[in-house]
């Protein structure tokens, strides 16, 4: 079984739909000291979370496990003193549906590892072999490059970095990708501009029918016109006094709907955001 190739969408791009979440901490960026390995450079899942020390005691037995799409976080402490995933495991968690793995520690058969079809982060490659005598610790909180990783989180990984989340996020909709704007008070939360742009487009939508009404307007007035004088054949006095009425029931209808066309602009232009900056 394949692994999950591609995120939802590019790191950056959810950084900057979610930057809301990077504000109360739901979203946290890795810093950057990974390398990257693996065919998949674009990866993502779910999180489960393991930490071991200098040994890969219990890596292959949660491999064999069905990976559903997940991502394996190895918290190796930080060691460099040996390798604690190597071709073995990688090709395991590749045949067995694992996204990708996230090691703070080092691995090893670079060369294989590189031809599976699945991504992998790590801080470095070591030759040695891992010890075989250690517990480890499954389901935890792990800390490390500066991030705290909790079993059962969201991990987004690509060339920018590496992104966890305490639920599923998405960038922005298909065409919409918008650019950071910053603002006097710090950054302008770019899914609330997105709400914004949507209900300016139902309101402009709303907008459209505005000629349509008045042609209907028309319409109607010509055909009751029509009927005035040809069914019931008023005088000259009372012709005149329809056409007068029907004018001014017309000019009405265009002055209400002039006013309810403003206030759609009006409202279209708060629904913009202020851009106090320029884009970054």
């Amino acid at each position: 079984m394949g692994a999950q190739k591609l995120p939802a969408a590019p790191v950056a791009d959810l950084c900057d739909a979610n930057a809301s979440l990077i504000l109360t901490g739901e979203l946290r960026i890795l810093e950057p000291v990974f390398q990257e390995y693996g065919q998949c450079i674009s990866f993502s899942g779910q999180v489960v979370t393991m930490r071991v020390l200098e040994h890969n005691v219990g890596e292959s037995e949660l491999l064999e496990t069905p990976g559903e799409g997940r991502v394996l976080v190895l918290d190796g402490r930080g060691s460099k003193r040996c390798a604690i995933m190597g071709g073995n495991l990688a090709e395991q968690a590749c045949r067995n549906g694992w996204a990708g793995a996230v090691v703070n520690g080092c691995i090893r058969d670079v060369a294989d590892i590189n031809t599976f079809p699945i991504g992998v982060r790590a801080l470095a490659s070591h030759p040695r072999h891992p010890g075989t005598d250690g517990v480890p610790e499954l389901h935890v909180d792990v800390e490390f490059a500066g991030a705290v990783i909790r079993d059962g989180e969201w991990l987004y990984a690509d060339t920018d970095g590496i992104i966890v989340c305490s639920k599923e996020i998405y960038g922005f909709p298909e065409g919409g990708r918008q650019k950071t704007r910053t603002h006097a008070r710090g950054i302008v939360l770019l899914e609330d501009e997105h709400r914004r742009v949507e209900a300016w487009k139902v309101i402009h939508r709303r907008a459209e029918p505005t000629s349509t009404l008045m042609s209907v307007a028309i319409g109607i007035m010509m055909v009751s016109l029509w009927i005035a004088v040809f069914i019931f054949r008023p005088d000259w006095l009372d012709l005149g006094l329809i056409v007068v009425c029907m004018l001014a029931s017309l000019v009405g209808i265009f002055l209400l709907l002039k006013t309810e066309q403003v206030e759609q602009k009006r409202k279209r232009l708060g629904a913009k955001c202020q851009v106090v900056s320029d884009e970054v």
